[in-house]
């Protein structure tokens, strides 16, 4: 059954709610897409006030993921339209230059702050492959440091991290104290990146947004509320064309 376009969820931040009966879902679900739409799948059979209800008891869980979300294009800063010809990682200050040169092998050669993205074939959609395995690993090198200052700061220890790209989160934490942070991190202040890797590690003692959750991050974080009202618009510190990786 094709989705269909529900008013009357008044949730900010919310794009648009939609409903799909599913004769195979076992279950009522929702779903927050990288668009900051809602999709809540519901069995056949089951009334509009019980998913009515099944949604109201989750707006918190949806208010949570919407502030912690990244925003999409449209929300995204457009500094940049093509490929970046240079740009800033903000978090620790290094400015790159970038130059797209043809060889044999697909890799990423930095010298001095001239990166050299080495790729096959002369595409965008290579250099940008190229481009995101580089940040990646240099995400990797600098949230290690960081997530290790802070975990001896706090006592908060962490078991394994992984970077990745997420379309709607800054970070997870797993209730086994993996760690995982967005690149795109990179690109936002210090300060930002600090109080994301801190709230991530909070996590691996209070797996909730529970009143303790929070009174650690203000122990640990005594800026943590003007820290979380800006990391809800820092989307908009991102350039354009990050939308490509």
């Amino acid at each position: 059954m094709p989705d269909l376009l529900i008013n009357g969820i008044d949730i900010a931040g919310i794009s648009s709610c939609l409903l799909r009966r599913s004769s195979r879902a076992k279950r009522m679900r929702i779903e927050l897409r990288p668009d900051r739409s809602l999709l809540i799948v519901i069995p056949d059979g089951i009334r509009e006030d019980q998913w009515l209800a099944f949604v109201l008891s989750k707006k918190q869980w949806i208010v949570r993921n919407l502030q912690r979300s990244v925003p999409q294009q449209h929300d995204l800063k457009r500094t940049a339209v093509g490929f970046p010809s240079e740009f800033e990682l903000v978090c620790t200050g290094q400015k790159y230059q970038t130059c797209r040169v043809t060889g044999a092998q697909n890799r990423a050669l930095l010298v001095r702050s001239n990166l050299d993205l080495v790729c096959d074939q002369p595409s965008d959609k290579q250099a940008y492959q190229v481009l995101r395995r580089w940040l990646i690993k240099q995400a990797r090198v600098e949230f290690s440091a960081r997530l290790e200052r802070i975990s001896i700061a706090t006592g908060l220890e962490w078991n394994r991290l992984s970077v990745r790209g997420q379309k709607t989160r800054w970070g997870s934490c797993s209730a086994q104290g993996n760690i995982s942070l967005n690149f795109k991190l990179l690109f936002l202040p210090a300060n930002l990146v600090d109080h994301v890797l801190l709230h991530e590690l909070v996590h691996t003692r209070e797996m909730n947004h529970s009143h303790r959750f929070w009174a650690l991050m203000k122990k640990f974080d005594p800026q943590c509320t003007h820290h979380r009202s800006e990391l809800r618009s820092a989307g908009k510190l991102l350039p354009g064309w990050l939308v490509n990786l």
